[in-house]
Formats: C-alpha cells, structure tokens, sequence
C-alpha cells in the first residue's frame, strides 16, 4: 500500500507514530512546512525513518494564526493509493481531499476546544467526504461524532510515543524531594498557567513550571514564592522533572490532546487536567488516578491537588494505574489501527 500523510510539520512527537507506520506501508509524508513560527520543536531528521517531502509554498502569521498557502499539493498526492489529511485547519488539506485519491481524515479536535466553533459547516462536508476519520481518544470521537460521522467510519489511534526509554529516563532520575506539582507547558493563554499559579498561593508544596512562551514575564510577576520557573529543557532533560515530581497538572483552555499529560502517565504520576484537555478523558479516571476540573476554576485546581498531596498511599496507587493508561498506547498501536482502516477503504 503507497500512502501518503500530509500534515503541517514535523513535530518530534509524531515521528516514532510514521516512523511504526513506515514500517507496515510505503509511507511518504508530505510536509506544509518544516517549522511552526510559534513553536521552538526541534528537527531532528536523523531520527526520521520514511520518505518525508517539503511542500514549497508562503506563510502569513497574524494575531497568533498561522496560515500556508503551498504549491503542487494534487502532484504529490498522485502516485498514492490513499491520503491520510491531517487535519483541517489549512488550505492544503481542502487540496488533498480533492486530488480524487482516497482519504481518511485525522481530527484531534474536541467539543471543549475553544477553536471547536469555526466553520463546523465546513467540517461537516469534509467528514461527509472522508473514507474514513482517525482519532486519538473518546473526546475527539464524540466531536466528530456530534458532527454526523457514522460510528463504523472512525479508527481510533491513541497519540503515543516511545515509552521504554522514557520510562527508564524517568526510573533513573528518581531523587528525595519536596512535595512538588509539576506542569509542563508552553507560557501562553491557551495553557492557562496563571490558574495554577492561583491555585498555588498557600499550597503546601514546591510548583515547577517547565516551559517558555509569549506570557513567561507576565506570569514570573503573578507567581506566589512557591513557585520555580525553569524555562525550556531539552527532551532528553524532561525526564528528570517528571521523576522529581508527585503531581502533575494541565491546567488548559484548549488542547487537543496534551501529550505532556501522556509523559506524565508514563512518568507514573497522578495527574490532574482541565476539562478542555482531549487526552484528559482517556487518561484520567477521575478519582482513581486523578480529577479532571472546569477550566479556569482555580477553588477546584486546589481542592484537587489538596486531596493528591494530603494521601501518598493514594499518590502511588494512582501513579501506578497512570503508568498502565500510558502502556496501553504505542506506536506500533497507532500505526496498526492506521492500516488496518486503508486496508478497509481500500478493499
């Protein structure tokens, strides 16, 4: 099977999901562009392990929007047996589902999402075209769900990464420590950080903050003495903030998935998430293993992570049934639903 994956960028959490799918099919993935000029990914392309191509084309950045218009989209597509769309945010993938090849389309979106409003009309007819819709968890389902797409039609594929050498990062960087809430997060609105940091005021415990973005000053004035800002780290560095950690946070306005809240699953840790956090409806059991509150309500963040830091019996149970939520999504996973559902459309 020749398929083609057009998508925006490279981001280096999707490279071990085409790099398992490379590896089941001949996989091409065609790229709007090599980088996001609102996010500081690295391009690691040595560890890229499938034909990729970048599409030549011009980008418009207008109050925090990101626009490309590319060229010889339908030229790429043409040798392919089938397209997997990555989303519908850019005009190129309107181009690839009319290049008359079959297509499924990928759809991270939620309900919660604040951007959930714009042209459903448009989305509608695009999941009305589609062979068939790849999503990550129960949350994107229910959107594309509530927007007419037959429940026969969507394959789920949960967002994963390699879990082994991330797990062992974490295991060996375990230290004493104080009682401390992680987040990790890039410092703009839709992260909300600044509700943590309410929350945070009196906490009994240390909150690390990881990450950089537009709001960092902002937020480093808000910041109650409780709180240690420690910028952006290199991936091979995350594992020893997760490993120092007894609680993790999202505390988001919008987001898709989260695949922080992923790493911290994997890192064994409870977790605590906002309802507008896609992945948060797959990765918490609410009570079990962490809560999921309203966004924005900073009296809920608190009673929340009051309740995970009073209990350490409850912390490792809770850390322990993280782990195995994270254990149950791989690459290989993601890949195999991925073609098996090409394989349904094209037979």
């Amino acid at each position: 099977m020749k398929l083609a994956l057009i998508t925006e960028i490279p981001a280096p959490f999707r490279i071990p999901l085409w790099n398992a799918l490379a590896q089941r099919v001949d996989l091409r993935v065609i790229l709007l562009a090599e980088r996001d000029p609102r996010r500081g990914y690295d391009v690691r392309r040595e560890d890229w392990h499938f034909d990729a191509q970048v599409l030549p084309g011009y980008e418009l950045l207008r109050r925090g929007r990101w626009l490309i218009v590319n060229r010889g989209v339908s030229h790429e597509l043409g040798a392919a047996d089938a397209v997997l769309v990555g989303g519908w945010n850019q005009p190129a993938f309107f181009q690839a589902a009319r290049a008359g090849v079959p297509f499924a389309l990928w759809v991270e979106s939620t309900a919660r999402d604040e951007r959930r409003g714009r042209l459903e009309w448009l989305k509608r007819r695009l999941l009305a075209s589609a062979s068939g819709v790849v999503v990550p968890g129960s949350a994107a389902r229910d959107y594309v769900l509530g927007l007419g797409t037959q429940p026969a039609r969507i394959a789920v594929a949960p967002n994963a990464f390699d879990l082994a050498p991330f797990i062992h990062g974490v295991e060996q960087n375990r230290r004493s420590h104080a009682p401390t809430v992680l987040t990790v997060a890039r410092l703009s609105r839709e992260k909300d950080v600044a509700t943590l940091l309410q929350a945070a005021d009196g906490l009994d415990a240390d909150v690390v903050v990881v990450g950089d973005g537009p709001e960092a000053g902002a937020l480093r004035d808000i910041a109650p003495a409780n709180v240690r800002f420690v910028g952006s780290v290199t991936h091979d560095d995350l594992p020893r903030w997760y490993a120092n950690a007894d609680v993790f946070a999202l505390t988001s306005r919008s987001e898709t998935w989260g695949m922080a809240l992923s790493e911290a699953a994997a890192a064994g840790l409870p977790l605590v998430a906002t309802q507008a956090v896609g992945g948060a409806w797959d990765l918490i059991e609410e009570g079990v293993n962490g809560y999921r509150v309203p966004v924005g309500d900073a009296a809920a963040l608190r009673r929340a992570l009051d309740r995970m830091l009073a209990d350490g019996d409850w912390r490792d149970r809770a850390g322990r049934r993280s782990r195995e939520l994270a254990e149950q999504a791989t690459p290989e996973r993601w890949a195999e639903t991925v073609e098996r559902l090409f394989s349904e459309i094209l037979s």
